[in-house]
C-alpha cells in the first residue's frame, strides 16, 4: 500500500509538476529545466526526478544514458502518447487541453484522498481496539469477584 501523496507538500508538487509538464512548449524536462521553471527544489523527495518515479500513474521518467550523451528527463505519460510533428530533429507535441490537465489534477487528488482515508481508519480501530480491550477486562474482573 503506498503512501507517496502523504509526505508533506507532496500533492502540491505533483500539482505543480503536471502544469509545467502539460502547458510548457517542451514535453520533457530535465531537473535543471524544472529548477528553472518551478524555482526550488521540491521538499517531498530528493529531487524532481525521484518525485516523478514516485508516481508512474502520471510520470514517465526516462534515465540518463552517459553513452548516448541524454539526461533523466521527466514527461507527463498522457502527454508523451500523443501524436507528435518532427520538427529540427526533434518531437513536438502539443500543449495538453484545459480538460485534460483539470482531469489529471483530480486522479492526483484522488489518490491522495484514497491513501490519507486509509491512513485515517487506524484512527478509528485502536480507540475502538482499546475500548473492547477496557470491556474485556472490566467483565473479567467482574467475573473474576463473583466467582466464590
Amino acid at each position: 500500500m503506498s503512501k507517496e501523496y502523504l509526505k508533506n507538500d507532496r500533492l502540491g508538487e505533483v500539482v505543480a509538476l503536471i502544469q509545467v509538464l502539460a502547458f510548457h512548449q517542451y514535453t520533457s524536462r530535465s531537473e535543471e529545466g524544472l529548477m528553472k521553471e518551478l524555482k526550488r527544489k521540491p521538499s517531498s523527495s530528493s529531487s524532481w526526478m525521484e518525485l516523478g518515479k514516485s508516481h508512474p500513474e502520471l510520470f514517465r521518467v526516462r534515465d540518463d544514458d552517459p553513452d548516448e550523451n541524454k539526461v533523466d528527463r521527466v514527461s507527463l505519460v498522457s502527454r508523451y502518447v500523443q501524436p507528435y510533428v518532427v520538427e529540427n530533429k526533434k518531437r513536438i507535441r502539443q500543449p495538453l487541453s484545459d480538460e485534460i490537465v483539470h482531469k489529471l489534477i483530480g486522479v492526483a487528488l484522488d489518490i491522495h484522498d484514497r491513501q490519507a482515508s486509509r491512513a485515517d481508519k487506524w484512527k478509528v480501530l485502536i480507540p475502538m481496539g482499546v475500548s473492547i480491550i477496557s470491556a474485556g477486562a472490566a467483565i473479567t474482573a467482574a467475573l473474576i469477584k463473583t466467582t466464590p
